[in-house]
């Protein structure tokens, strides 16, 4: 009698977990095009971030003052991109089987932190390069406190977001249509009341935070493209001036002269006082040259992580707009047709765009990084 109690058991556990993986299975196939996308925002942006880091970190022997963040920035590129991703794809393909209360936790935390430590991280980019191009005679950021601001942003986003840890988990799913089977998800825990409007509190303190980084990044690059346009119509002013002054003119003999030289060719006793002061007037001419070349140089940079920025906003903006809807509407994703859902599910995880497209803002900007690629992949 026992034997046969004990046949029946087994045989309904494992019908319970052919229907479960029956479940997944389908489940996971609805998934797939997302995790195609996935898939491709994955190898594209690995193999993007570290050519970033071998090139930036070995391969140029002059990294100016403007680059050194876009290392630290890789890193934190690269580490959310794995992250993320991990945590997506596990949730596409084990949908209802997620493996492990722990791993929904760490990988949602793991997620918010980097994600939120990349966008600190723009923003001190921003302050940095609000001193460089606004306050270039007040203090600037050092190298200490360049390395300050990379840890000071990884260790507030590790503090701000503990509560995550404690609102999302293991949740419980039932399908009906195959007998009643439970299956596993990672996502928001149930709660009481007080506990959901914890979490909308939270949710809107993260909301505020980050629009308040988006803010201040948007004021300071205003203030430095209006810094860069002045500086600019200045040196251009200049370079007419110094043109119309060098331009050579014809004498009463047909003889050509440069009035910018201050030479007395009468009482010149040899070609040596005309010969020294040319050179110091060519000598002036290349320093201006330098001198305007490399604040172009500082301007492109600055127009650079400008574009990084623009590009992280719009990656970030459609994930807050679709956290606020899911959190005041549970049954959002439910609710949607296969198409729709696609289509909205790409646009949720459309800050992992973030992570993977800073490379190739570096190659249309940074003509070194360019350059350096280029001998690195297409050598004959």
């Amino acid at each position: 009698m026992n034997t046969s109690t004990n046949y029946d058991d087994a045989f309904e556990d494992i019908k319970r977990r052919a229907f479960l993986l029956y479940w997944n299975e389908l489940t996971s196939e609805y998934f797939l095009p997302n995790t195609i996308v996935l898939a491709i925002y994955l190898s594209i942006g690995l193999a993007g971030n570290i050519a970033v880091i071998l090139v930036y970190q070995f391969g140029l022997d002059k990294k100016t003052d403007g680059r050194y963040f876009i290392v630290p920035l890789a890193w934190i590129d690269t580490t959310a991109l794995i992250v993320t991703a991990a945590f997506n794809l596990t949730r596409n393909m084990k949908p209802v089987i997620f493996p492990g209360h722990g791993a929904c936790k760490l990988l949602i935390y793991l997620s918010y932190v980097t994600t939120c430590t990349s966008l600190f991280l723009l923003n001190a980019i921003a302050v940095q390069r609000y001193l460089k191009i606004c306050k270039p005679f007040g203090s600037q950021m050092n190298i200490v406190w360049k390395r300050f601001s990379v840890l000071i942003c990884t260790i507030v986003s590790v503090l701000l977001y503990i509560p995550v840890l404690f609102y999302y988990g293991i949740v419980e799913t039932i399908n009906h249509s195959l007998g009643n089977i439970s299956g596993h998800q990672c996502n928001k825990l149930p709660g009481s009341p007080s506990q959901l409007s914890g979490l909308k509190i939270f949710q809107g303190f993260g909301f505020f935070v980050t629009i308040s980084n988006v803010v201040t990044i948007t004021v300071l690059y205003i203030c430095i493209t209006i810094a860069i346009v002045k500086q600019l119509n200045r040196m251009k002013f200049i370079k007419v001036r110094r043109d119309n002054v060098i331009v050579t003119t014809s004498d009463a003999t047909g003889q050509t002269y440069a009035p910018k030289i201050q030479v007395n060719l009468q009482s010149a006793t040899s070609d040596t006082e005309i010969s020294m002061d040319t050179s110091t007037r060519m000598n002036e001419t290349q320093e201006h040259t330098t001198k305007t070349a490399t604040k172009k140089s500082t301007f492109r940079i600055s127009f650079m992580f400008m574009t990084i920025s623009i590009v992280a906003f719009l990656a970030y903006l459609p994930s807050w707009t679709f956290i606020v809807i899911e959190t005041n509407n549970p049954a959002f994703w439910k609710s949607l047709p296969p198409t729709a859902f696609h289509i909205c599910l790409t646009l949720r995880r459309m800050y992992m765009i973030n992570h993977f497209c800073n490379p190739f803002i570096y190659g249309a900007f940074d003509y070194s990084f360019r350059e350096k690629i280029k001998k690195m992949f297409c050598k004959k």
